[in-house]
């Protein structure tokens, strides 16, 4: 049975550009949502026939961690395993997250890091793209709040802040969590693989002169946006506490 690992986050959190950097040195297999919400057997994932079937049984299973549902992922990582020769897969979970207690009970020797990004942050990422439907409803801030509380409780954590400061340590954290042994040769080619392989839809909009992060730099947010996240009596004092700018120029409001 292949060795799972996971990497929860919200979506445009930088999940991508993490994982698959991360498993670089190592030719590790990534699994990229394969409980959903979407059926990945086609291109450009061509995961295993059975994708699409957990997909549906999580959903009928009203997104819970039913034995079922555990068997048939177990069942799908180790058919994504061998088809690409590794027997680690890292597993990422940007949507349709599990509570931390109930993933722990059904995937009990299975170690996780939580990502977070600066809401504001990513909530631009969806101005950006004009992908408004999936920010959710009022900002997004009932499904940042959640994800957030769960953040806080967890031993192994990041924030997509640390990967943009410094990613050098920043893999080495997700890997000393995941129980990966590395040297520098590791970190060097992690670093030359994010240089190098960077997210589809993030790219598009990219400043490649400066390496810029748009979602950062031109801001595409209503007013209200901003400030119902920062007058948020969780998630304004929340951003204090990690060193997020709570002024509205910021995010240009």
């Amino acid at each position: 049975m292949a060795r799972i690992v996971w990497l929860f986050s919200l979506a445009r959190s930088g999940s991508s550009v993490s994982v698959y950097a991360a498993a670089a040195p190592f030719g590790h297999a990534v699994a990229d949502e394969v409980m959903g919400p979407w059926d990945r057997t086609g291109e450009p994932y061509h995961y295993p026939k059975l994708q699409a079937e957990l997909v549906r049984a999580y959903q009928a299973a009203e997104r819970r961690l039913t034995p079922e549902v555990v068997q048939l992922a177990h069942e799908v990582h180790d058919q994504i395993a061998e088809r690409t020769g590794s027997d680690v897969v890292i597993s990422k979970w940007p949507h349709l997250r599990p509570e931390p207690s109930e993933w722990r009970r059904a995937f009990p020797e299975s170690p996780a890091v939580y990502l977070i990004r600066n809401p504001l942050h990513r909530l631009n990422s969806f101005y950006r793209r004009g992908w408004l439907d999936s920010s959710g409803p009022n900002f997004d801030l009932a499904r940042f709040t959640q994800f957030a509380r769960w953040w806080v409780e967890q031993s192994n954590r990041v924030s997509y802040d640390d990967l943009k400061r410094d990613p050098a340590a920043f893999f080495r954290r997700v890997w000393a969590a995941w129980g990966f042994a590395h040297d520098e040769g590791h970190v060097d080619q992690a670093l030359s693989y994010m240089r190098s392989h960077y997210h589809d839809s993030s790219l598009k909009l990219s400043d490649r002169s400066t390496d810029a992060v748009m979602s950062e730099s031109g801001w595409a947010l209503p007013a209200e946006a901003v400030r119902a996240n920062l007058d948020d009596p969780f998630v304004g004092p929340f951003m204090q506490e990690q060193g997020w700018s709570v002024d509205p120029a910021d995010y240009g409001a």
